[in-house]
């Protein structure tokens, strides 16, 4: 029972944090609607579906990790601590960029973002590769990403 409650945390956290990062950031239809777009920006309904899908791979792939990491007697914080750092700059992008309005910030926080993913994925491909190879997504993801904050920071 334990393990399927850990299981579940793990799961649902990055959900939660997106979900309250979502609240915080105000009314995130309306200002994407009103600022100016670069090209190929993609319409508004594709971004919960992505990051729902993005954040249960992010959930499953720590969840892998830190079980081998107990599995294997090593310290699961090793690879943790890179996860929720990559989790807090998730989590303050969209206040940032949307609820501050303070494009050229977000942009840049979306770079660190992607820094803190890479490194993340590397710490988790010592453990498992497997967990590793489901940021590729993500890392693809954040790249597009900060292609669309830099161009709408230029743009408007």
């Amino acid at each position: 029972m334990k393990r399927i409650i850990i299981f579940i945390l793990f799961m649902v956290l990055p959900l939660i944090g997106g979900k309250i990062s979502s609240v915080l950031s105000g009314d995130v239809k309306y200002a994407y609607s009103q600022i100016i777009q670069p090209e190929y920006s993609p319409p508004t309904m594709v971004f919960p579906i992505v990051w729902a899908v993005l954040f249960l791979l992010m959930g499953y792939s720590s969840w892998r990790v830190y079980k081998k990491c107990l599995s294997k007697n090593m310290n699961p914080e090793y690879c943790m601590r890179p996860y929720g750092l990559q989790l807090a700059f998730n989590y303050v992008w969209s206040p940032i960029f949307f609820g501050m309005g303070a494009y050229m910030l977000g942009a840049w926080c979306a770079v660190a973002l992607l820094a803190a993913v890479i490194f993340m994925t590397f710490r988790f491909a010592m453990v498992d590769k497997l967990s590793a190879w489901l940021q590729v997504p993500y890392i693809v993801w954040i790249i597009f990403a900060c292609y669309l904050s830099f161009g709408v920071a230029y743009l408007n």
